[in-house]
């Protein structure tokens, strides 16, 4: 799984929340007990002034939740 790169917007996603979201999600997959795809969905990330645009994000948990699906 490659770091990814999110957009910051004027109103977007906690990007602390975002990074440690990811940063489990790898450590888990490293690990050998990678989580089951339907964990990733609805996170529920606060949204914040100057967060991670929220598309971007959203699109990034689903392509990884499709990865770990083996699609």
């Amino acid at each position: 799984m490659e770091n990814p790169f999110f957009s910051v917007r004027f109103r977007g996603y906690d990007r602390a929340q975002v990074d440690r979201a990811v940063a489990r999600i790898r450590q888990a997959t490293d690990a050998g007990a990678p989580p089951h795809p339907d964990s990733l969905k609805n996170l529920g990330f606060q949204l914040t002034m100057r967060g991670y645009d929220t598309k971007e994000v959203d699109e990034y948990f689903t392509e990884v939740a499709r990865t770990l699906r083996g699609g």
